[in-house]
């Protein structure tokens, strides 16, 4: 019968293509096979680089001589609120994702009132109790924390109504009790705190925390004592910039110090006469890194800052002076207000006799001149609020006296030991000016004389693509531990070739 359909079809289409095959039913389709998932570790190193934040995960100050790239991409920035939005977004696709998503969720908490207090202390005890499960075998009960095993970093505001409430303390202390995993710890305080709160967190913290901002934005003393700080023994990084604390006498360099924290080695404070005293105060044996904040407002503190110095000033080896700004400015380098603030002098912490160590050291360019104290281990000097205009030789005048004046006294006679001079936050290629590449390689020209290498905010070393290039990287730029070979570039107008001629 088939041999008869066949046939049949032949003498009514006699035209039959010899490469014609049999047409394939519907459930005959081949399904192509899914392609293989990636593993959860990767989706997780995947999610946290899409989310980052740095003010969320520390409370460090980037670094001065960090790599910045320029920014080709609107969204290349996280905010806070994006990356809150994305981790929603990321919880919600499947259970794979969820489950390794939602730890990110909860990593930082942001308590900023009390009804966010009360739902955030819900969410985290009714998972606690959701997570627990009986072992039929053994006939035991598991438990586990919650959602607050994976919190690291929580930060109080004070700010809202109701906040003044004990019971918005007690919420707060609560939280904190199921957040046994936190390392992070910042508080802004509006109104006093009292003694008995300040104890059960230094008792519940005292041995773990290593990161404590602690901010009081009030003008009265308050019951914060230097004691209170010495008990987190852990602590790495302590942030005293709107610490007020209470009244006390500041010793001389020889008196014993109030309270020890063995472990700091980051400490970031402000030109207020209570942090500086404060700071003064401790015993930080540990200290390598300092920030100091200028206020915005005139402040009459050298006489304290001195009295640090004395202190704590042998152990530093990296300065920061970030320009004065407040803490909510995101860019506090390009405010206009900035230009005419009061500026803390860089040249103190220049004398060998008090910081004798230093080896980074970043300052505005609105600072005042730097003196003739001689420093023999400075090897990295960094320039914030660097612009265009002032970088031009020929130009004089306010605006870029400040930058010209302190590039030039950066010289081997000075500090016989700077290997590298960098324009923190000012990047080359970035800038819309069409003469800056010029104007910045006669610096660099100018530098490399001295065997010094100048460095834009991107840490490119600028030079014109058809200097002399030999086929290994010569000079101080191919020893320096601070600038590497691929970092370093030769460029001729928007064309770069690196150190070792190859074009890109």
């Amino acid at each position: 019968m088939e041999a008869a359909l066949d046939l049949l079809l032949e003498i009514s289409n006699p035209f039959k293509c010899l490469f014609a095959g049999p047409e394939q039913s519907s459930n005959q389709v081949r399904r192509s096979k899914p392609l293989p998932d990636l593993p959860l570790e990767i989706w997780l190193e995947i999610f946290q680089f899409a989310t980052y934040v740095h003010q969320h995960v520390t409370i460090v100050p980037l670094d001065p001589f960090s790599m910045k790239r320029v920014s080709t991409n609107v969204m290349g920035v996280n905010t806070p609120t994006l990356s809150m939005r994305t981790k929603l977004s990321l919880v919600l696709v499947c259970r794979s994702w969820r489950r390794i998503s939602v730890q990110m969720l909860y990593e930082h908490l942001v308590i900023r009132s009390p009804a966010r207090a009360n739902a955030i202390l819900s969410v985290l005890r009714n998972s606690a109790q959701r997570l627990q499960y009986d072992d039929r075998e053994t006939g035991k009960i598991y438990s586990f924390p919650g959602y607050g095993m994976w919190t690291r970093h929580v930060e109080i505001f004070t700010h809202a109504r109701g906040a003044h409430d004990i019971r918005y303390l007690q919420s707060i202390f609560h939280i904190l009790q199921v957040c046994p995993n936190l390392r992070t710890l910042s508080g802004t305080w509006v109104h006093p705190l009292p003694l008995e709160f300040l104890n059960a967190i230094a008792i519940l913290y005292g041995p773990s925390l290593e990161a404590l901002y602690w901010g009081e934005l009030t003008t009265f003393p308050t019951i914060t004592t230097p004691e209170f700080l010495g008990s987190f023994q852990s602590l790495r990084v302590l942030d005293l910039r709107n610490y007020v604390g209470n009244e006390f006498v500041v010793g001389s360099e020889t008196s014993p110090r109030i309270s020890s924290l063995p472990k700091v080695q980051h400490l970031i404070m402000s030109t207020h006469s209570r942090s500086v005293a404060v700071a003064t105060a401790l015993s930080l044996p540990s200290l390598r890194n300092l920030t100091i904040k200028t206020m915005s407002i005139k402040t009459n503190t050298s006489d304290l800052l001195l009295a640090f110095l004395k202190v704590h000033g042998r152990s530093l080896i990296c300065i920061d002076l970030p320009s004065p700004s407040v803490d909510s400015d995101p860019d506090p380098d390009t405010a206009v207000f900035r230009r005419s603030a009061s500026h803390l002098n860089p040249d103190i912490f220049l004398r060998p006799d008090l910081c004798p160590n230093l080896d980074t050291f970043t300052f505005p360019t609105i600072s005042p001149p730097l003196g003739t104290h001689v420093h023999h281990s400075i090897r990295r000097i960094g320039l914030r609020g660097v612009r265009a205009e002032s970088l031009y030789p020929d130009k004089t005048g306010d605006k870029g006296s400040g930058t010209k004046g302190h590039l030039l006294s950066f010289t081997p006679a000075k500090y016989p030991n700077l290997e590298v001079v960098k324009t923190v936050g000012f990047l080359v290629d970035a800038d819309s000016d069409s003469l800056i590449k010029d104007v910045f390689i006669w610096w660099v020209e100018k530098f490399e004389k001295q065997g010094i290498d100048f460095l834009d905010g991107e840490g490119v070393l600028w030079a014109y693509a058809d200097a002399s290039i030999s086929s290994e990287p010569k000079g101080r730029s191919a020893r320096s531990p601070f600038v590497s070979a691929h970092t370093a570039t030769i460029a001729n107008n928007d064309k770069k070739v690196d150190l070792f001629g190859n074009s890109s």
